[in-house]
């Protein structure tokens, strides 16, 4: 029998709680939290095959192989739109909960972002999260539970996931990409827990390009002058947008997937039309993350010169560039190291709320440049 928790690594508690919860009977509502990477989102499509699935998550069935295509219409995915999931999305969701399902033994709703729910929104969710339909389930995803509305968290059963051990990581890479324990062990070091960063630098030339370049630029960014700190984020912006969009246009290859499991003109229809949706929120989503994995990037050198610099090179993420490393990193500028560190950190927080990108990605390359000066 094929397993709908096969793709998720090192969440051995979690993935042990959703399975205890098919075999005994699950809740009404679940949220998924932990950091970005982790197996958040594969789990939940994994936990709602097994909720719909007649013999609770065989992963052979037309059902789940569905679901975990992302393709069935009793399981629908809600991905914000702006900064939030607004009160009239939650006004479709309460009258169509009363509906049976299309096909499937249930129903399941699955909020991406669950951190995007406004006081407002909550609010008008709150009767039907607590009392739903026997048929419907509902699964939240957070990366931020603590800014996740606390009438929701309450209504809802936590599933913690923890970023992915290192060892854990390389297996998968080995396993997965055919790579040679040393080369998986550097990705693995590289992606620090995050699981989707891993196998996307094992696959992806682009993506491991990227990071060459980007631990380039924070090399030397603290010698740019201003002109070419300007230039240098202007290629940034215009880099991941292209990124995103060429990503953007992965998803005609999961549409057409999709037709061809629909039966009907009316699936078909519903098909094309949640299509349609799904890009013009995951263009905006995927430019955030792509702007976030540069922070990690350069947060990721200045981490490595901190250790360095005072001895302490086993902790390098980098290994690839530990030689160049040593030559760079100078004891007395510790400090200023951590400082940079910092700066990329609330870099990535602000992007995390949606501010201006690239007013936050400017103001890490000026905080880094201040800070080493």
């Amino acid at each position: 029998m094929a397993d709908v928790f096969a793709d998720i690594v090192g969440q051995e508690m979690a993935v042990s709680l959703l399975r205890r919860a098919l075999e005994q009977g699950p809740s009404h509502a679940y949220l998924f939290c932990g950091p970005p990477g982790v197996g958040k989102s594969e789990a939940a499509s994994g936990f709602a095959a097994g909720l719909a699935c007649p013999d609770s998550g065989c992963g052979e069935c037309g059902t789940c192989r569905r679901i975990l295509a992302g393709v069935h219409p009793d399981v629908e995915v809600f991905i914000p739109e702006g900064n939030f999931i607004r009160k009239e999305e939650i006004a479709e969701v309460n009258l169509h909960a009363a509906y049976r399902p299309y096909e499937a033994r249930a129903k399941v709703y699955l909020f991406t972002e669950a951190e995007s729910f406004n006081t407002e929104a909550a609010n008008a969710f709150l009767k039907t999260l607590e009392e739903p339909p026997a048929h419907v389930h509902f699964l939240l995803i957070s990366d931020r539970p603590e800014q996740v509305q606390p009438t929701v968290v309450s209504r809802c059963q936590t599933v913690t996931f923890s970023p992915v051990p290192t060892p854990a990581l390389t297996a998968d890479l080995v396993r997965r990409s055919g790579l040679s324990e040393p080369e998986a062990m550097l990705l693995a070091r590289v992606a620090g827990g995050d699981l989707s960063y891993a196998r996307e630098l094992a696959v992806s030339e682009s993506a491991r390009e990227e990071r060459l370049r980007l631990l380039d630029l924070a090399r030397d960014l603290p010698d740019l002058g201003l002109l070419d700190t300007e230039v240098a984020l202007d290629d940034l912006m215009a880099s991941q947008e292209a990124r995103a969009v060429e990503r953007v246009k992965d998803l005609e290859g999961e549409l057409a997937r999709a037709l061809e499991w629909a039966g009907d003109a009316r699936t078909k229809s519903w098909l094309r039309k949640r299509h349609e949706d799904k890009a013009k929120r995951q263009q905006r989503r995927l430019t955030t993350q792509g702007l976030q994995a540069i922070t990690r990037v350069v947060a990721g050198w200045y981490r490595d010169l901190s250790l360095v610099s005072v001895g302490a090179d086993e902790g390098v993420l980098n290994q690839d560039r530990l030689k160049e490393l040593k030559e760079r990193a100078h004891p007395g500028k510790t400090l200023a190291y951590t400082r940079a560190v910092m700066a990329a950190g609330r870099a990535q927080e602000r992007l995390r709320y949606n501010v201006d990108a690239r007013l936050a990605v400017g103001d890490m390359f000026r905080s880094i440049r201040e800070a080493l000066a």
